[in-house]
């Protein structure tokens, strides 16, 4: 238990460096489109070599965590890759495989297939989450991301560890957004609010923390 928060905050890290350089990737392939259309699977797994294919999750329960996390860097990578919530949602639960993931997914699918209404990803991740995520490991995480302050962190560092624990305890937009503003160091969060550059969306808030810091480097009180 106490290796996963580590391996959550480097992936999460890492991903800030991959989505950059898969920015320009990305650009040059959608003006440049192949001429033929390949199936949803070769699509996806030739779209982007800088963030591995996370793989199928076979239903073990207790290594969900990583790989729930791991798809969701992959799909967030791959995002303009997808034309619609038909193809995120094939993508992905075509990655559900074994007796219990891979009966949930066919169903699923099916599902969706006969009424010709595909989740969004938003929906998806909830949906998913109710079905696999262990309510302990969810339940530490938001008892955990409570009581998270900054303390002597780095301003990153803090940062990047909160989005694991929101991301591992589930937590809505609004809510995490508000537990970050109230955890983070408050000099800075008096800056963001003197500089009325606030966002209720999580991943711009949390990139707007790191904007303020940058160049205001916190000091030791003497």
């Amino acid at each position: 238990m106490s290796s996963q928060p580590q391996d959550m905050n480097a992936l999460l890290h890492a991903m800030r460096v991959q989505i950059a350089e898969l920015t320009s990737q990305l650009a040059e392939i959608q003006a440049n489109p192949p001429v033929a259309t390949p199936s949803v699977e070769k699509k996806f797994n030739k779209k982007v070599e800088v963030v591995a294919d996370p793989g199928a999750f076979e239903g073990d329960r207790a290594r969900f965590a990583e790989w729930w996390i791991k798809l969701q860097i992959w799909v967030k990578a791959n995002w303009d890759a997808f034309a619609d919530n038909f193809e995120v949602a094939t993508a992905v639960l075509s990655r559900l495989k074994g007796p219990v993931a891979g009966r949930y997914a066919q169903v699923r699918l099916q599902e969706c297939y006969t009424t010709g209404v595909w989740p969004t990803w938003d929906d998806l991740k909830k949906e998913i989450e109710k079905y696999f995520k262990p309510q302990a490991e969810r339940d530490w995480a938001r008892q955990q991301i409570r009581s998270f302050k900054q303390g002597n962190l780095r301003t990153d560092d803090y940062v990047t560890r909160f989005l694991a624990l929101s991301i591992q305890g589930g937590l809505g937009n609004e809510h995490a957004v508000e537990l970050l503003e109230r955890n983070v160091n408050p000099r800075i969060a008096e800056q963001i609010y003197l500089q009325d550059t606030r966002s209720d969306d999580l991943a711009l808030a949390a990139e707007e923390v790191r904007r303020v810091e940058a160049p205001w480097v916190i000091k030791p009180t003497s």
